[in-house]
């Protein structure tokens, strides 16, 4: 029977008794035992609840576009400031499956005004504006930038702090961020007809050639050098003779530019980290773990489920490497061991948290529970992060007796392994899977049982635990309908200023790290027909959030059979597969073309041009399905496990390399990750270590050193960007931004870049931006513990 339902039965019962074939990563047959009265098929209701602006504000927007209409400025500006003040949270629909604030709706309406409405709108919201931003600039505060974008965007000063921002971006390595401020500041050029979808500033009086330079800098700095490439064809083309201040000095951009590209191509590549400190590797789920060397023999295998009613045969275990420990969990207790002997980390035994010791009832998922229990967990600063106790999120009206929900621990790897505080949710919460974390907060999801579950984010202070708020994204019907347990483990992802989230119903969400606030909503088509016992491989993935490629999301949702490309920004959809890849369970991660994906097979989707979404190379080839376990990128290699071997193949070629025979070493396949050299394997009930030395070497941590291995992380950190102190300090100095200075940045009519041009100058584009900007759609359309 599948890992994805186990037994049907909560009620008495009729037994009617059918054999289910072995799917995904299991080889069981058993019984299916159908509930009286109840049958395992559903057919879903394809609604999404989402937190919509209501009827009265959409009265009052169309009041406004009346006033717009009459030519009535001071009736619709204030029309609109009432929308805003009086809609904190609600969603409003700018096309038929994406949706963003109704604060940002405002601001598209605002932007859209002629000129005479927003010379209008202007005298009155510039003076704060002002302020802000002039303050914003003495401290370097982004916070203050931040204000001048989300309470007066279209004013006079909402491209300075555009401007601002992605410089700020730059800085610290996030590269995608700073593309995003800089992009909204060069106007768009879209068909008068069309809506106005595009968050981007009305009437800069930037220099556009500065702002179109810095963009190519940023695909020069986060290594897109084929994009930088083209990028800097067309600034050529517009303004191949542009010069101005950059970084101190007086230059022609595109010479400037050129050189620095062509630099680029010889600097050397970060080198993946040793670490793999969550699932997928980093917070933006696209991690590369160092090369693997060998696999060896066996160095050492423990058993790590100790839960009674453990089951052997689900591959559920994604074990986390962060310095010399090994760090793995199940639903009753957190171990740790030593990367290179696998013993205990400290002490005698290798467990730093049992849930009885703190006083938690241990409540297994019931035989009636949609779904299988996923143990992930996460690192961050000194601190593990982890789920405990019962997978369940969501249950039926009827309890069971000792039931409790799963709840979140923080311990102080520093510490070993100190409780620094526990989470349970309130009653008819739940927490989906493990934490997130960037050093001052921590991000979760959360769900609300009910006939249609609803999804939330959480964030919590790092250091207490306390609760600092929790956003609603969406509730839908699943397969479960309220009258079954469901086990889910739903993970957030984290770039930059911004978490997504991959809810698996209907909808896929951006949100604002600080405050939660939603950025974006889109929907997706889900699969709303279908059979529980026997349900289709899509419905397997059950960890698969969101993966960050650049300015790319990529999602495989639950309840969809396809994969789907998002941009990250906005929430537009850019791509879809088609139904072909509803076997393509894990997304391991990207290379400069191609997203791999894993399942019976493995896949490689093509990222760019004409291929976009295709399968362009699949193995193997035949109807044959091997795959068993989630495999991982190594360095430019891919290695994928099957019962019997581990594959590799060369990330970029799909070509076969490597093959290493499992058996004979005593091992079967599983969840791999990189340790050392070698490698680490977790079974349905074991985790084994196997390397180059084959546990023979004396201490150390399997010969890093010995095998030129870097033990320093030189690539990306925890949250998926570069250092901090990387980038910058590959930008010639001539080229590097210059710090924000009262005097120069707010001079309005000469700015630290140069004599500013007249107002309303073309804009250009790659392809790609003008379809992102047209809001072009792809898919078709269908209708102390702190409390929580």
């Amino acid at each position: 029977m599948t890992p994805w339902c186990q037994k049907l039965s909560i009620l008495p019962v009729l037994v009617a008794v059918a054999t289910i074939a072995p799917r995904g990563n299991r080889s069981l047959r058993a019984q299916f035992i159908q509930p009286f009265g109840l049958t395992s098929q559903f057919d879903l209701d394809d609604t999404v609840q989402l937190d919509e602006a209501d009827s009265s504000v959409l009265a009052q927007l169309e009041r406004f576009k009346a006033h717009v209409a009459d030519r009535q400025w001071d009736e619709a500006v204030e029309t609109l400031r009432q929308v805003m003040e009086a809609s904190e949270g609600k969603l409003m629909g700018v096309t038929q499956r994406r949706y963003v604030s109704l604060h940002d709706y405002v601001h598209l309406q605002l932007a859209g005004l002629p000129d005479e409405a927003l010379k209008l709108y202007r005298g009155r919201v510039d003076p704060v504006a002002r302020q802000w931003y002039e303050e914003g600039v003495a401290r370097r505060d982004r916070k203050l930038f931040d204000n001048v974008l989300r309470e007066a965007f279209a004013s006079s000063f909402g491209d300075d702090a555009l401007m601002a921002l992605g410089e700020m971006a730059i800085e610290r390595g996030d590269c995608p961020s700073a593309r995003w401020y800089w992009e909204r500041i060069v106007p768009a050029e879209l068909p008068a007809e069309a809506p106005r979808t595009w968050p981007g500033y009305p009437d800069t009086d930037l220099d556009l050639a500065a702002v179109r330079a810095r963009l190519v800098l940023a695909s020069i700095m986060e290594g897109s050098l084929a994009r930088a490439g083209d990028e800097l064809t067309q600034f050529t083309r517009l303004h191949g003779d542009a010069k101005g201040r950059f970084g101190g000095r007086e230059t022609n951009y595109a010479e400037a530019l050129g050189a620095l590209l062509a630099e680029s191509a010889a600097w050397p590549k970060p080198e993946p980290s040793t670490d793999w400190p969550t699932f997928a590797g980093n917070l933006s789920r696209n991690g590369a773990a160092a090369n693997l060397i060998d696999v060896g023999k066996v160095a050492w295998r423990t058993a790590w489920n100790t839960a009674a009613d453990a089951d052997a045969g689900t591959l559920n275990c994604h074990p986390l490497l962060v310095g010399d420990l090994v760090l793995v969990n199940d639903r009753l207790e957190i171990m740790a061991f030593r990367a290179d002997s696998g013993r205990p980390a400290w002490g005698e035994v290798p467990a730093v948290f049992r849930a009885e010791l703190e006083g938690v009832i241990p409540f297994s998922v019931p035989s009636s529970a949609l779904g299988t229990p996923q143990f992930t967990m996460t690192a961050v600063d000194g601190k593990l992060y982890a789920r405990m106790g019962t997978a369940v999120t969501s249950s039926p009206q009827r309890r069971l007796d000792g039931y409790r929900p799963g709840y979140l621990v923080c311990l102080d790897l520093t510490a070993e392994g100190r409780l620094m505080w526990k989470i349970t949710p309130e009653e008819g919460w739940a927490m989906e899977g493990s934490p997130i974390a960037d050093g001052a907060n921590v991000y979760a999801g959360m769900r609300r049982s009910d006939v249609r579950p609803q999804a939330h984010v959480a964030c919590f202070d790092a250091q207490t635990g306390r609760r600092r708020w929790r956003r609603f994204i969406c509730g839908a019907e699943t397969p479960g309908r309220g009258v079954y347990f469901e086990s889910t483990h739903n993970l957030l992802t984290l770039q930059g200023e911004t978490l997504y989230y991959n809810t698996n119903l209907g909808a896929v969400a951006g949100l604002s790290v600080a405050d939660g606030r939603v950025r974006w909503i889109s929907l997706y088509p889900r699969a709303l027909r279908g059979d529980a016992s026997k349900p289709a491989p899509h419905w397997q993935r059950q960890l698969n959030p969101c993966l960050c490629d650049g300015d790319t999301l990529l999602v495989a949702p639950a309840d969809s059979p396809r994969i789907f490309a998002f941009d990250a920004a906005t929430g537009q959809m850019l791509w879809q597969t088609g139904d072909q890849l509803q076997d393509a369970i894990h997304l391991l991660g990207t290379t400069d073309e191609h997203l791999i994906a894993g399942g019976g097979k493995l896949y490689w989707i093509g990222l760019k041009g004409a291929g976009r979404g295709r399968i362009e190379h699949v193995w193997p080839d035949g109807p044959e399905r091997p795959g068993f376990g989630r495999g991982l990128l190594s360095g430019d290699r891919v290695l994928w496990p099957t019962r019997e071997k581990i594959y590799v193949f060369d990330a970029r070629s799909a070509r076969p390399t490597k093959t290493f025979d499992l058996l004979p070493r005593g091992v079967g396949g599983g969840n791999l990750v990189v340790s050392g050299g070698g490698l680490l394997i977790a079974t349905g009930s074991e985790l084994i270590a196997v390397s180059p030395h084959g546990g023979k070497r004396e201490g150390g941590d399997w010969g890093l050193g010995e095998w030129g291995l870097g033990v320093q992380d030189l690539g990306l950190t925890s949250s998926g960007n570069p250092p901090p102190d990387m980038l910058p300090s590959r930008i010639p100095s001539f080229l590097r931004p210059q710090p924000l200075t009262p005097n120069a940045a707010c001079d309005r009519n000469q700015s630290s870049m140069g004599p500013r041009p007249v107002r309303g100058e073309p804009g250009a584009h790659a392809t790609d931006m003008r379809a992102r900007r047209a809001d072009v759609h792809t898919q078709r359309p269908q209708p102390p513990t702190p409390n929580p």
